[in-house]
């Protein structure tokens, strides 16, 4: 059986060769549909401490953020995602690269509060209710605010299979298990508006088709 390394390798690099020629394409193309998200990293970014993302991959947000002038930090648990994630870090914000590094988000190398916000997207969906609380409870542990996308139940493909859609109300029970609370909830497409008004015209009962990700931020519970 493949193992979990070459399947993410084989999925980054199919998914970057089919759809974009280049990194440069990828960043004037989809990381726009990706600003409600990295909007929120921004906003609770306090200029002082660092953000880290959780689960990098190729380390796509965290180049865009360091971009922007943000230290930021990125973790995956694969050594061939790591290479790559430097490899964009240092093609994207060459003054300005990324630190990046192999661990596991269950396990954060890191002293309580080193970050002002830990990040994902696409990652607590391949996890159980279980490893989502401990890996949730990990991230706050570390940083000040964390802030997760994941997809609903109306994203329209798998990409590893083991993904888990799930209702916003099932997120928010696992959350309120763990040792956070929710402080902003908001969702957004993973399609451009045009490309949307296309399967509209193609299928007009999806012309009220609810969002595809949520985006969850949380903070820990203030003790009573």
């Amino acid at each position: 059986m493949e193992n979990k390394d070459n399947q993410w390798n084989k999925l980054y690099e199919n998914y970057i060769n089919k759809e974009f020629k280049n990194w440069d394409e990828y960043f004037k193309t989809k990381m726009k549909l990706k600003k409600k998200f990295l909007n929120q990293v921004l906003k609770y970014y306090d200029g002082k401490k660092p953000v880290l993302e959780c689960g990098a991959g190729t380390g796509k947000f965290s180049a865009y953020l360091s971009s922007k002038g943000v230290k930021a930090y990125a973790m995956d648990l694969e050594q061939a995602m790591v290479e790559q994630a430097k490899e964009l870090s240092k093609h994207v914000s060459p003054e300005n690269e990324v630190n990046i590094f192999q661990g596991d988000i269950r396990n954060i190398p890191f002293e309580n509060k080193f970050f002002s916000v830990t990040h994902s997207s696409g990652v607590m969906e391949h996890y159980s209710d279980d490893e989502i609380i401990s890996i949730i409870n990990e991230q706050l542990r570390v940083s000040d605010v964390c802030v997760f996308s994941v997809p609903t139940p109306y994203f329209e493909k798998k990409m590893l299979g083991n993904e888990r859609f799930m209702k916003r109300n099932k997120w928010r029970k696992i959350i309120n298990k763990s040792n956070a609370e929710i402080i902003k909830e908001t969702g957004y497409h993973y399609k451009t508006f045009f490309k949307r008004f296309i399967d509209i015209c193609k299928k007009p009962k999806r012309i009220f088709k609810p969002i595809a990700l949520y985006v969850f931020v949380l903070k820990e519970k203030e003790e009573k």
